[in-house]
């Protein structure tokens, strides 16, 4: 399975399996320190979910730049959308560089936000975390779409392939698909944390 896969795609799977593997070691050897040190605000694996989501960011930049004009706007219209997307998940982690600034929040956000920040993940909407709403459930649902539905028709089906392809839809490969299946049962199934989604957002945005 991992026979074509690079260096530096090994490296980043063992990064990812140290850290997961140690993070799941200390929800339960030492919880306290877990939480106050291993996946604190601004800790560890908050900067790294953030280089991870930066890197994917500029990556995607980086095509739609070398690759204008050779593939169709759509391919290009995606791959922007998808560089946007990781810029928007990087931004959100660290509160849009709030704490690192020592920006003010404004009477909105410390009304509406669950954490005072600034950010919209953690905004509450007539007693609704949207991040419990669209960032937990509506993401799994799509991912269980992504994983169970759209691979596997994208591998049957040519005209899928082709109109995917031409979409810019990444398409993950197999033992991209393993490890986040083996992060999800070590993370969310025997992981008995209530940060159990900063572990899951370290592990899964590198993979």
């Amino acid at each position: 399975m991992l026979k074509n896969v690079s260096l530096v795609e090994k490296l980043v799977l063992s990064f990812v399996a140290i850290g997961t593997l140690t993070g799941f070691a200390l929800s339960y050897l030492d919880h306290e320190w877990f939480k106050q040190y291993f996946v604190v605000e601004d800790g560890f694996t908050e900067w790294m979910t953030v280089l991870a989501l930066l890197v994917g960011m500029v990556v995607c930049f980086r095509r739609v730049w070398l690759l204008r004009g050779q593939r169709p706007f759509s391919f290009l219209l995606m791959t922007t959308l998808l560089g946007l997307f990781f810029m928007f998940g990087a931004g959100e982690e660290v509160s849009w560089g709030q704490r690192l600034f020592s920006i003010d929040s404004s009477e909105f956000f410390e009304e509406h936000n669950a954490q005072g920040e600034m950010n919209l993940h953690n905004l509450v909407v007539n007693d609704t975390k949207i991040n419990k709403l669209i960032f937990g459930k509506g993401l799994a649902i799509m991912l269980f779409l992504y994983l169970a539905v759209l691979i596997p028709l994208y591998r049957r089906k040519p005209a899928v392939q082709r109109f995917m392809d031409r979409l810019a839809i990444p398409i993950a490969a197999n033992y991209q698909i393993v490890a986040y299946v083996l992060v999800l049962l070590l993370v969310q199934v025997l992981m008995d944390s209530s940060k159990k989604g900063e572990m899951l957002e370290f592990s899964g945005s590198f993979v």
